[in-house]
């Protein structure tokens, strides 16, 4: 016991992983705040006071269920999420463009490519995502505040001077935290963090640090909102699970892949469609946002952030939705959110496809009810659009783990585990290799900012002896300079090791030659100019020990012998055969 307390005098704290994820927590806290109150206030400013339309919010964020649908002036919707468009198109054109598009992508993009980020980014993303959202358009809080957090994290990580490793870390984290914050869910934040930037693979790093900053940030953000789930779903108490239950999530998994590729498929549509108008960049947002009121009118859904109608649906408050509604309103929820972002308007892909995903399920609910699927504890109109919404999303994302987690916490219990996990891994497996986050990678072997782990990792996987070449062209001391000169010309190579017997004594290359050439070098031999003290390298070195040698000497070859004290020539190796085994082994490729 005593000998454990005397230990403790020993202890450092490692700042790096503890105080850096808790400032990285508090910070993204603080911004989702901001960025939810920002929301509030711009929806008041444009929808209510203009359009004089109330949106329902989810009961997490102070929605009621005691709610009336009217919109006073549906005619201004238009003109309205115009000029929000057109705002944010001068606000990002001057002063930040990386604040369009979708947030959590640019984060995405940022992290691969070790770009800074910094606070200015982060607040100008807030802002602009606001607007968009706040005037009427179809847009998701994920992605701003995903963009926020990592803009937060590599401000952190140049403040506080860390190594580029450690910024790559810090980026996640924040972008981890500020999900945590906004979505009240501090493990899919701390997962999604560790999970967004590939396809098929894991940051791993990033996971204990982002649980650390999550779950601050989601303290934080929970201080001013509460602490509830955002979303309040009642189920019936569970008992049991049929076939009929599972067979409705696998038909729901494989609709709802099908909507996510339709999700990607019109964003792309929309992108390339904007990007060939020939109007100015600042007026194309302004545009979209026009179209976007147009749809506005035909359903509310497609009007801002709709979760306020997911929240409505859960619960069977259908006063002001009919199923065919519903239905329909999959379709211009999708058109508008593919316009809202296609345009350049500023947001992310998470609220749409929880948005979509929800409806989905609610129109797969009642069309197998109407097939006689019996009501049960996992089978009824709340699971089924929960479960819609993460299956939506984790096909369209790649992020089948945390989006399973995520079900748990915006309901506050763990009934859909089960249903979720079946129709996620569905939507997953077929919803192809494209995802909506276009600088996703597959794996971490095609990050750039891997390259040179990977590279470390495969040098030391390899020895010289696979790489040298064995048959060497040596030559006594005595042969002549001229004749060296013609060996290494005839056999197009750089160095001789000069030899006495089988032992290597020296070496000469082609740059020995150039400063012979200004001598007389007619009547010279090899032992003048050679290198008598030549770096020798042994066949059981790694080729990282190896590479190490030649660049820690400054040469680019070397003769390889059995050992150091005999110096029997056995083969050679040039920094060119290393080379050749990272270009073998790898294909990097830029992004």
């Amino acid at each position: 016991m005593f000998k454990f307390i005397f230990s403790l005098k020993d202890y450092k704290l490692n700042y790096k992983t503890f105080l850096v994820p808790i400032l990285i927590g508090l910070l993204s806290g603080i911004f989702a705040i901001g960025f939810l109150l920002s929301i509030h206030l711009f929806t008041n400013l444009f929808l209510r006071n203009i359009v004089g339309y109330k949106p329902p919010y989810p009961l997490g964020e102070g929605g009621s269920l005691d709610y009336t649908f009217e919109i006073k002036y549906p005619f201004l919707l238009p003109f309205v999420a115009a000029f929000g468009g057109l705002l944010v198109g001068l606000l990002t054109y001057f002063f930040s463009k990386e604040s369009a598009g979708v947030g959590t992508d640019a984060a995405i993009k940022a992290f691969h490519h070790r770009k800074y980020l910094g606070l200015k980014t982060a607040i100008w993303k807030l802002i602009t995502s606001s607007i968009t959202i706040g005037s009427g358009g179809v847009s998701g809080k994920e992605g701003p505040i995903a963009l926020v957090g990592a803009g937060i994290g590599s401000f952190i990580g140049k403040v506080l001077k860390l190594s580029d490793k450690e910024r790559d870390i810090a980026l996640a984290v924040g972008l981890g935290a500020g999900i945590a914050g906004v979505f009240k869910a501090p493990f899919a934040g701390a997962i999604i963090s560790s999970e967004v930037f590939y396809k098929k693979d894991f940051e791993t790093e990033a996971l204990i640090p982002s649980f650390i900053a999550s779950f601050i940030s989601f303290i934080v953000v929970g201080s001013v909102f509460g602490f509830s789930p955002l979303f309040s779903v009642e189920l019936p108490e569970f008992s049991g699970f049929s076939v009929r239950d599972a067979v409705a999530y696998i038909i729901l998994g494989i609709i709802t892949s099908l909507i996510a590729r339709l999700m990607i498929f019109s964003l792309d549509f929309s992108k390339s469609l904007f990007s060939s108008l020939k109007i100015h960049t600042v007026f194309k947002p302004a545009l979209g946002g026009f179209l976007v009121g147009l749809l506005g009118i035909l359903t509310p859904l497609a009007i801002g952030n709709a979760y306020g109608w997911l929240q409505l649906i859960m619960l069977g408050k259908l006063n002001f939705l009919s199923p065919d509604i519903i239905f329909l309103s999959i379709f211009i929820v999708l058109i508008a959110f593919s316009l809202t972002l296609g345009s350049g308007g500023s947001g992310g892909v998470f609220g749409p496809s929880l948005v979509i995903g929800g409806l989905t399920g609610a129109s797969i609910y009642y069309f197998l009810s109407s097939l006689s699927f019996p009501e049960t504890s996992s089978f009824n109109l709340g699971a089924l659009t929960v479960v819609g919404m993460v299956s939506t999303f984790a096909a369209a994302a790649k992020a089948p783990l945390s989006t399973i987690i995520l079900v748990a916490e915006i309901t506050g219990g763990y009934q859909l585990l089960i249903p979720a996990t079946i129709a996620v891994a569905v939507a997953h497996f077929l919803s192809g290799e494209k995802s909506i986050f276009k600088n996703q990678v597959n794996y971490k072997i095609d990050s750039p900012v891997h390259y040179d782990e990977f590279k470390f990792f495969i040098l030391n996987q390899h020895k010289v002896e696979d790489v040298m070449t064995k048959s060497v062209i040596a030559v006594e001391k005595k042969v002549s300079v001229l004749e060296a000169s013609e060996l290494l010309k005839t056999f197009n190579i750089s160095a001789l090791p000069v030899i006495e017997g089988e032992t290597v004594i020296g070496i000469i290359t082609d740059s020995d030659l150039v400063k012979a050439c200004s001598e007389e070098f007619i009547n010279m031999s090899v032992e003048d100019i050679m290198n008598p003290n030549p770096i020798c390298l042994t066949p059981d070195l790694t080729l990282f020990e190896a590479l190490s040698i030649l660049i820690e000497n400054n040469i680019e070859v070397a003769p390889v012998v059995d050992s150091i004290e005999n110096k029997k020539l056995i083969g050679i190796v040039s920094d060119f055969d290393i080379g050749k085994i990272l270009t073998k082994t790898t294909h990097f490729k830029e992004v």
